[in-house]
């Protein structure tokens, strides 16, 4: 019985580390069955290059060279005094603070310890399942047994927690 799984775990591994069948990725061909895709040619129009900005809309987009007095300019953080980075900073820090909160109201503590963890009877399941598993390849009178009983606690745990769903 031992040379026969011997022999079939020695075809597994010889059957997985076989380069003969693996895909190649490196080439770029088209599948045999199928047609390239022919590229539609649209005319192409000159366009200035103010003009090439995002935007939905159809209609050109109107610069202006030059600034008007009534428009605000904006400081960098460098180009400001102490006492306005420090406003500047107290104010970001006050907004970070509502923004954490309103994000910590919207999550409630039941959906949060449902993703954090899995119940223990599926861990437990889980666990003795694999030690049954794992002893029952080894193999041998005791770790059959061993096997087999920690197998059967793991279907009992996997049940309980099925009642329970």
């Amino acid at each position: 019985m031992k040379k026969i799984i011997y022999l079939l775990t020695a075809v597994l591994f010889a059957a997985c580390s076989s380069p003969k069948y693996t895909a190649s990725f490196n080439s770029y061909d088209t599948p045999s069955g199928y047609r390239p895709v022919k590229a539609s040619e649209a005319p192409v129009t000159a366009v200035n290059s103010p003009e090439l900005l995002a935007s939905t809309s159809h209609a050109p987009v109107e610069f202006k060279s030059e600034v008007s007095s009534s428009t605000a300019v904006r400081k960098t953080y460098v180009q400001m005094s102490k006492a306005e980075r420090r406003v500047l900073r107290n104010h970001l820090r006050s907004e970070i603070k509502t923004y954490v909160k309103d994000q910590k109201a919207k999550l409630s503590p039941k959906s949060t310890e449902a993703t954090n963890a899995m119940d223990s009877d599926l861990k437990l399941a889980a666990i003795f399942g694999a030690v049954g598993v794992v002893a029952s390849i080894i193999g041998g009178d005791v770790f059959w047994i061993i096997g087999g009983i920690a197998f059967i606690i793991g279907v009992v745990f996997f049940v309980k927690w099925l009642v329970r769903q």
